[in-house]
């Protein structure tokens, strides 16, 4: 997972963001969001962010 204080500098506007990139470890995080910085929308870009909603949202429940 994403270090807290790494999240926050990455994302300082948008808790949203933080909440789901910090719920996934970091490889998934960075190639997710080149992904998203790219404009890709291939399968396997839905599939990753699709995952990393999911766990954010698990996240959030448990808190």
């Amino acid at each position: 997972m994403i270090p807290d204080h790494a999240a926050d500098e990455i994302v300082k506007s948008n808790p949203m963001l933080v909440r789901l990139f910090r719920a996934l470890p970091i490889a998934p995080a960075c190639d997710l969001h080149q992904r998203l910085q790219a404009g890709r929308t291939d399968p396997e870009t839905r599939k990753l962010l699709r995952k990393a909603l999911v766990l954010s949202q698990q996240g959030r429940a448990a808190t």
